[in-house]
Parts: structure tokens; sequence; C-alpha cells
């Protein structure tokens, strides 16, 4: 009987727990957006439902620029998951956006805006941004978009609203194959095109949108969806190169536990017998504000796998990409760069689908739309030539276009065949170089910063040991005068050496071209502004720094004691 009642009462438990758990998804702002940002954007679903996005930029002169990334996760031989790391190893990419700030809509540039880095009018680089799913779909916005289809390929009126409600239709929709899942993207499209085209972004805004620069929905990305996994621009470039997204609490230094974050296995052993599918939005969002990153339903996306080989992928194609992990799995295989390969179709040879694999989708446009051939081709002349990498070289007397000269009017095919060989391996290896250059002047500015800090850190120490020796004289400490005395001159030999290698650094940044300097210098500000305590103070001996070097670039000198007045007159500012 006492085993029966407590039957009873756990039945009870579960149901009012349900039944509050509905209510609060009914009393919910929306099912589509159970956790609201402020930066949320947002385009409409059938039935007054909508499908929110999170913004990601990359830095970049245009859209021919991108920047490398770190994806997967480097194994130790002790650790687990060594041997696949084929699958899942440590490998280089690149990333770049399709659209600026002034191909989105209105409502989206006012959402945007506000969150984006300061820069001048000027500045070489601007955000180029795409826009991936903040949720998996879900089963309710799975199902009005694909009720749409039959309307759209006919013409008849569109069907009556029809959709899971409450909290199955927050599920994240699985059971769908990758067909499915680029069908619906295929529909939800289509849709959009016809209600609501003007609320789509366009690359190159105020073109034809018949230049191909309309923007659609499709599956992200493999380096779309982990590099915002990762917490894309919103984390350091440390932290994008972690196992897991930083899942720091306010107010503190460590990470949380990712049960804060993630839907997984929490049982030992894998055994899957506490581990449910969950609503969307149940837990805490990553570093940029996308939810169920890791685990819940695992995520397609939309290339066919490749293995990964000597740090880049391979160069074979198989079966889909599955990302993220599922509820299935144990916390101890769950990171940012997980993955795994499905096969298109069953044994049967039905269309794969699982209970444990869903999606999310992203907004993106064309690469090369008719509108973007001019600014493209205009970046790709200025790929590979000496005169980018430093101002010693004459933009017209460019070795590299010389030679494009001489195949030009070179008359044998056969030379002309060669030296093209030639001239684009040369190119190629010019690129690596100012890629590799970039990287220096950025690590450049940021160490001068540093040692800009250095001299600050060096002068108040110098100032309190000659306040303590007038004291030692005051109170005719002869013996302790003396110490204070060989202290202080130790520490004014550390000063000016600091003040000469801050000099050194001067002279070795006028190697690069301004332009790199100044585009290097909107990243290191991006980077700095996220470090909480020093943060503030680097920037603004960057600023110094950079504007030390385009005196320095003219002058070809610089004073010592003026750039120490300079230095220290710049902490009293911030003072």
């Amino acid at each position: 009987m006492y085993k029966l009642r407590s039957a009873a009462l756990a039945v009870l438990v579960v149901s009012l727990c349900l039944g509050a758990w509905a209510r609060a998804d009914e009393d919910s702002e929306k099912l589509d957006n159970p956790k609201p940002l402020a930066d949320d954007i947002s385009l409409p679903l059938p039935c007054e439902g909508e499908m929110v996005f999170r913004a990601v930029y990359v830095l970049a002169r245009g859209t021919l620029d991108d920047r490398e990334i770190s994806l997967g996760y480097p194994f130790s031989e002790d650790e687990p998951g060594y041997k696949q790391s084929f699958i899942s190893g440590y490998r280089r990419d690149f990333i770049n956006g399709q659209f600026t700030l002034k191909d989105l809509p209105d409502p989206w540039q006012k959402s945007i805006a506000p969150t984006l880095p300061k820069t001048d009018a000027d500045s070489p680089l601007k955000p180029m941004f795409y826009f991936i799913g903040k949720y998996p779909v879900t089963a309710r916005q799975y199902a009005l978009v694909m009720a749409q289809a039959q309307a759209l390929a006919s013409g008849e009126p569109a069907p009556a609203c029809e959709a899971p409600s409450g909290v199955a239709g927050r599920l994240p929709k699985v059971k769908v194959s990758r067909f499915d899942a680029e069908r619906f993207s295929a529909v939800y499209s289509a849709w959009l095109m016809k209600y609501h085209r003007d609320l789509l972004p366009v690359s190159g805004r105020g073109s034809a949108a018949e230049d191909g620069g309309l923007g659609f929905v499709r599956l992200p990305t493999e380096v779309e969806w982990e590099f915002a996994a990762r917490g894309a621009q919103a984390v350091s470039r440390q932290d994008l190169e972690g196992r897991l997204f930083p899942r720091r609490a306010p107010g503190s230094d460590s990470d949380g536990p990712l049960s804060d974050y993630a839907v997984f296995n929490q049982v030992a052993g894998g055994t899957g017998q506490a581990a449910r599918l969950m609503p969307i939005g149940t837990k805490l969002p990553n570093p940029i504000g996308m939810f169920d990153v890791i685990g819940n339903a695992a995520q397609m996306v939309q290339e066919s796998f490749q293995l990964v080989h000597a740090g880049r992928r391979q160069g074979t194609y198989g079966g889909f990409v599955v990302k993220g992990g599922n509820y299935l799995e144990g916390e101890g295989t769950l990171f940012t760069g997980m993955r795994r390969e499905y096969p298109l179709f069953a044994a049967d040879g039905t269309e794969q689908s699982n209970e444990t694999t869903g999606f999310r989708v992203a907004v993106g446009a064309l690469s090369a739309p008719r509108s973007r051939y001019k600014e493209l081709f205009s970046q790709w002349q200025q790929e590979g030539r000496l005169a980018s990498l430093t101002d010693a070289i004459d933009d017209a007397q460019d070795p590299t276009k010389r030679l494009d000269g001489i195949i030009s009017a070179s008359t044998d095919p056969k030379l002309q065949a060669e030296l093209g060989l030639v001239n684009e391996e040369l190119k190629r290896n010019v690129s690596l170089i100012a890629r590799q250059r970039e990287e220096a002047a950025g690590n450049l500015i940021q160490s001068a910063a540093l040692v800009a800090e250095t001299v600050n850190n060096y002068n108040i120490r110098l100032t309190n040991l000659k306040k303590s020796r007038q004291q030692a004289l005051d109170a005719k400490d002869e013996a302790g005068a003396k110490l204070f005395a060989v202290a202080i001159e130790n520490g004014t030999s550390a000063l000016d050496g600091a003040v000469a290698i801050y000099i050194d650094n001067l002279a070795t940044a006028t190697r690069y071209t301004d332009a790199v300097i100044q585009a290097q210098f909107q990243r290191v500000k991006e980077e700095l502004n996220r470090k909480p305590v020093l943060g503030h103070s680097l920037v603004a001996r960057a600023t110094l720094f950079v504007r030390h070097v385009g005196d320095y670039r003219k002058q070809q000198r610089a004073d010592p004691a003026a750039i120490l007045k300079a230095l220290l007159a710049s902490t009293a500012q911030q003072s």
C-alpha cells in the first residue's frame, strides 16, 4: 500500500511540475524566443511566429578578406579522444562574413550598432557579418514552415495555422534527415522572398535584387557554426582556442559547470537513463547569446564530412557533419570542436535520421554577387603585391605588376604559361608573408602597450624610492639613504632601458605599412577591450604608441626624454 501511495504521489508531483512548466511556457514572451536578448534580430515565420538569430562578425577589410582561426581540439596522447584525432583534431581554417552593416534591414542595424566596437569613419577594417540561429529549429517552427510547401509550389491559399504548442512545440526538431533540413531552408527562404523580401539583408544593398545579393536561409557551414559556438567576437583569441566556450559567472574568474549551459547525460557510464531532449532555452547561452550549442539536439551543418590531416581538412568527402554532441553524450566527450559523421542514407535506402540530431539555420548570400564584383576585383588585385609589405616599394613600380606586364607582352605561349605559374606562386607566397607580418604587427602593438605600462610602473617605484630616500635624509639615516640611492640608480637604469625598448618598437613598427599598423591597431583595441582590469589602460597605451609610430615614420628618430614625458602624461590623464 505504501509503495502504491508513493508511486501515486510521484505521478502527482510530475504532473504538477509539467503543468507549471507548460504554464511558464505559455507566459513566456514567445514560444520561438523564450530567452529574449536586447540585440536579438529576427525574421518572421508563418502564423506570426519568428526565427531569432544572433549576429556574428569579423573585422575585415572587405568581402575578400578573412580571419584564420583554430577548429577542433589538439588532443595529447594521454587524453580521451586522442585516437579519433583524425575526426575532431586540431586544424586551421578561415572565416569571414558576407554582409556589412549597411547591407542590413533598418531594425537589424538599430539592434546591432550599439554592440559594435567604436571605429573611425576612415578605419581600414569594418565588421563583416553572418547570422546564425539563436536556438535549434523547433518542432513548432518546422511544422509552420513545411505546411507552406504545397501552397508555395502550387499557388494555392496558405493552410490554417496548426503546429505543436507548449513544451512539445519548444523541443528541437529531431528525426529529420539532412535533406529535410535543406528542404526546410528552401521552403522558408521561398516564403520569406515571397512575403517579406524587404526584411532580408542584401549584400550590396541598393543594387538590384536579381544580382544575387539577396539573403537567404541555409544551414551554417562548419566553420560558421564552430566560430560562433566558441564565442566569436565576444571572447579573446585565447578563449577561442579553448576546449569549450568561456562559462564565467558574474564576479568569478573560473568557469561554471557545463550543466548550467548544456543538456547532456550526467549518469556515469553514459547509460542515458537520466537524459532526455529538453525544450530550447532551458540553459544559459554561450558568450554571443546562442543557446543549446552543446548537448540537447546535435546539429547538422552544410558541407560534407572531411577527415583531419596535418592540421587541415583532408581532401575526401563523406557523409554529413553533426556538431555539438547530444543529450545522450557524457560530459567528458563534449567540446566545442566535436563533430561526427553520419551517412546520408540508412541501410534500407531511406534518408538517414535519428532522435538525437536536429539543426539550426543561418542567413547568407552569394559570396560574389554582381554588386560586389568591383570591390572584390579591387581587393583581388592587391593580393600578393610586394608594395603591400612595405612603404619602401612604390605601388606603380611593384615587381609583381611588372611581371604581369611582361607576361601580357610575351608572344610565346609556353613562356607565358611558365611565367604565369611563377607569378601565381610568387603572389601566393607574398600573401602568406603579408598575413604573417600582419600578425607580427598586432603582436608588436600589444607588446609596446605592455612596455609603456612597465614604464609607468617603474616611474611609480622611482617616485616612492625618492620619497623614502628623502625621509631617510630627513631622519639623518645615512645608511638607509645610501641603500635608497642605489635602488634609485638601478630603477632609473631600468626605466631608461624600458624607454629604449619602446623606441626600438617604434623603429620596428615603421617597417610595416601605415595601413597594416592601422588595421592591426583596430584588432588589438577590440582584443584589449575584453580585458576587464588592464584593458582600458592598455588601449590608451596602444593608441599613444600608434601616434608615436606616425611621428617616427616622418622624423626617423625619437627623443627619449620627450617619449618618457608623453608616456607619463598619458598616465596622468587616465588617473
